[in-house]
């Protein structure tokens, strides 16, 4: 996990702060909490190949 509590990212969806990731953030994407996360994957599953 990354700290990325220096970077003062908040969850593109709720506005929650978030401290720690999985990876690094890219600046041209947006970043979700934990929770909003999990919604994001439900709603848009990767297609397998």
């Amino acid at each position: 996990m990354f700290d990325v509590r220096h970077l003062s990212l908040t969850c593109a969806d709720c506005g929650a702060p978030i401290e720690e990731l999985p990876f690094m953030p890219k600046s041209d994407r947006p970043v979700y909490c934990q929770k909003c996360a999990r919604n994001h994957r439900r709603q848009n599953p990767r297609i397998l190949r």
